[in-house]
């Protein structure tokens, strides 16, 4: 019994020492440390094994088989104890890229890797539509906004993808960038996606967190989709899983100066670790990515997306991509930018068309090129049309009309682009409704997006006063209005009910 707890107190003792030398380096002396101690345990464990054998080994004073069966035991424990605090701390170094984190830090980020535990301490939890989140007391207000926007972009993920979304994700706040960087192990990160616990970690007070959000879900949905036809999750090139990401976040090619854009082999993106140094002063690997993924979105449809996602391995993603386009991927990376650069101008034009055919009075032919935009442009085309459609309804004096395509705007709008209808619906109302607009204009002040520093409220508020025309003054004076066709109109009616004034 006295051996057995001498050698328990032994193992305690090894065990911690173990513990702090090896936390306390970084991956090279943390393998360096765990190996010699590894090495004793095998000496430990072939003597210990002789001993059992013979009897006895006097070398290392064992005289019986008990002791020998103990002192196998403890090399066998030592050794297991020696490679968990190896890998832990090997993992923890390896991933982030922080050679000098804590102990404490490293068994956390080990821990959140397998367990229900976030990376970071102090950090409180709670549950919401089957998203779990961790976050500090000060960004719980954060988790409203979250969930609003993760109800909304699941249907449309869920019924792109045909994926369900059950629950299981998980989403850590994290309070300052250094913090995001350091759980990534790279500098320069806005957000990402950990494979291994299905969670996305982000600051939620960026200005861009909706695009980081959506474009981390993607990589999640990405991993349901895997999961759901028994695929592996890394069998996707890292250059596509990118694309999608930022194709469902809602970038636009137009974004970009297409004629400026570097482009390299694909086959050079297709894991993350390279995808990830592929970056420098002048190449962004996220650009080519999503230019690629836009142009065969708008050349085949976004059913291609979950055709592409149901390759087998990266060489079964390529056949299936090449036979899609008909065409090498080398040679793809010839050609897609000049493809989307013709695209852009075929829109540009489009545009410039609609304008002259407004101008000229011909109506019918500037609603049919307002169609033609809508049905090959992305959705900020498709915005700017709209706004064409309900210009050549003002310009024809068709208010109503247009308050009713505003309306029915408004109703799918993307948050975007909500602020901008709302305020140009305020100024349309003026010309039938001037109580309407002051409604219209405090419903786009209550946004997050709004805009102004000035208060464009009380503007409508006195146009809605006894002293109307001193608002209407402000308003065309201080050049709150922005549509030259209800300038226009509201210039004429006014200068109608205050003769000399206008």
């Amino acid at each position: 019994m006295k051996n057995l707890l001498k050698q328990f107190i032994l193992l305690v003792i090894c065990s911690g020492i173990s513990f702090y030398l090896v936390f306390n380096q970084g991956l090279l002396g943390g393998v360096l440390i765990s190996g010699i101690f590894l090495v004793v345990c095998t000496f430990l464990f072939i003597a210990s094994t002789v001993g059992v054998v013979k009897g006895k080994l006097d070398l290392i004073k064992l005289t019986t088989v008990t002791e020998a069966a103990g002192l196998m035991t403890f090399s066998i424990l030592l050794g297991l104890v020696v490679t968990t605090i190896a890998l832990i701390n090997s993992f923890a170094v390896y991933t982030t890229g922080d050679e000098s984190q804590s102990s404490d830090k490293k068994i956390r980020v080990f821990a959140s890797r397998i367990f229900d535990v976030p990376s970071q301490a102090a950090l409180l939890k709670t549950e919401r539509n089957g998203v779990t989140y961790f976050y500090p007391e000060n960004n719980k207000d954060e988790i409203e906004k979250m969930d609003e926007l993760l109800q909304l972009e699941r249907e449309k993920f869920n019924s792109t993808l045909g994926t369900q979304d059950d629950g299981g994700l998980t989403i850590e706040f994290h309070e300052d960038y250094a913090s995001l960087e350091s759980g990534y192990g790279s500098e320069e990160v806005a957000g990402y996606y950990d494979l291994s616990n299905k969670r996305i970690h982000l600051v939620p007070t960026d200005e861009n967190w909706e695009l980081i959000l959506v474009h981390e879900y993607s990589h999640y949905q990405s991993h349901l989709f895997s999961d759901q036809h028994l695929l592996s999750i890394t069998r996707i090139p890292s250059w596509f899983e990118e694309g999608v990401a930022d194709y469902f976040a809602g970038e636009s090619s137009m974004w970009y100066d297409l004629e400026s854009i570097e482009t390299i082999d694909f086959h050079a993106l297709d894991n993350q670790e390279d995808y990830d140094k592929a970056s420098t002063d002048t190449y962004d690997p996220y650009a080519q990515s999503f230019l690629a993924v836009e142009s065969i979105v708008e050349a085949h449809g976004e059913a291609i997306i979950p055709e592409l996602l149901k390759s087998q391995s990266t060489g079964g993603f390529y056949k299936n991509l090449e036979k899609t386009i008909n065409m090498d991927i080398e040679e793809y990376e010839e050609i897609f930018l000049q493809q989307l650069l013709a695209d852009q101008q075929q829109i540009a034009d489009w545009f410039d068309l609609g304008y002259q055919q407004l101008e000229m009075k011909n109506y019918e032919a500037a609603i049919k090129t307002v169609e033609n935009i809508r049905e090959t442009g992305d959705i900020y085309d498709i915005d700017a049309a709209d706004w064409l459609l309900v210009d050549i309804m003002l310009v024809q004096e068709k208010v109503d009309v247009a308050v009713e395509l505003l309306k029915k705007k408004i109703e799918v709008d993307q948050e975007e682009f909500l602020v901008d209808d709302l305020l140009l619906l305020a100024e349309v109302y003026l010309l039938v409704d001037p109580k309407m607009s002051l409604e219209i204009a405090k419903r786009a002040e209550t946004s997050e997006l709004y805009f102004y520093e000035e208060d464009i409220i009380s503007v409508y508020e006195q146009v809605n006063s006894d002293d109307e025309l001193a608002g209407y003054k402000r308003l065309i004076e201080d050049e709150w209005l922005y549509n030259p066709y209800v300038i226009y109109q509201l210039v004429g009616k006014l200068s109608q009910d205050y003769p000399g004034e206008f």
